[in-house]
């Protein structure tokens, strides 16, 4: 994947949690092809080292962090970590996050907590990490969910947390502006590896595959590329008046 621009985040410090993850990864990849220094964050520490491996010579310009976004502990001492580091950050993308399906009166409490942990939680414990080491013109990109702009039943913990993630970005933008850029970004149905492992045991895995190609407008499941292209642009010069929006990218799936 190119940006048009091969040079538009030359020098910037980017991080992206949920970096061994679909989006993660392809995002890592492009952000350090268009010139940044990329800091990857996930817990999967052998996925990690994988994308490490397979960046080649471009891995000068990568580290990976073992890290549970989920553990307000582990986000503050790597916070401090950060500022004896490369001491900025010129765009922050949150983009870990768990899957999570269920009836609403069968959810455990313990369920309800993870998908918030995860999903809303990490969101706000990275951007306090961050938010003292964010450059001027800064963007910070929150991934949030169709789910949260059309829920549909048995998903109300995952629908919920990524509804959260929208208001907290319109907050942020407010609070962090003129500074910072906050935006959220909602996408569909997507042919990533997490909703293949979270159906992967499911008895009726082809027909909730079909049922979702089936609740989009374009009837097909969204690329990851599609997606990063997207975070690329709103962190990117071009989207320089965006800010506390919220965009989906769903193949109409939320109309």
């Amino acid at each position: 994947m190119t940006f048009p621009d091969p040079e538009a985040f030359k020098d910037q410090v980017v991080v992206i949690s949920g970096a061994a993850g679909g989006i993660g990864r392809l995002a890592c990849e492009a952000f350090i092809d268009a010139g940044a220094q990329v800091i990857g964050i996930d817990r999967d520490q052998a996925q990690g080292r994988l994308l490490l491996e397979s960046l080649g010579r471009r891995a000068a310009r990568f580290t990976f962090d073992t890290l549970d976004v989920a553990d307000p502990g582990r986000i503050s001492d790597w916070g401090e970590q950060l500022r004896h580091g490369p001491g900025r950050v010129n765009v922050l993308i949150n983009n870990a996050g768990v899957l999570g399906m269920s009836p609403l009166l069968q959810t455990s409490v313990e369920e309800w907590d993870r998908l918030q942990a995860v999903n809303l939680r990490s969101v706000f414990l990275m951007t306090k990490a961050v938010a003292p080491l964010l450059a001027e013109s800064s963007v910070i990109l929150n991934m949030s969910s169709a789910a949260a702009l059309h829920p549909t039943a048995d998903t109300a913990a995952y629908s919920v947390s990524k509804a959260g993630v929208i208001t907290f970005s319109k907050i942020a933008a407010a609070e962090l502006a003129p500074r910072t850029r906050v935006n959220a970004i909602c996408p569909g149905p997507l042919d990533t590896q997490m909703p293949r492992n979270f159906l992967k045991d499911h008895p009726l895995k082809n027909e909730i595959m079909n049922a979702m190609i089936g609740t989009t407008l374009l009837k097909r499941l969204g690329k990851p590329e599609e997606i990063v292209d997207l975070l690329m642009f709103l962190a990117s010069h071009r989207a320089a008046y965006i800010t506390g929006a919220v965009f989906s990218a769903d193949g109409g799936f939320a109309i």
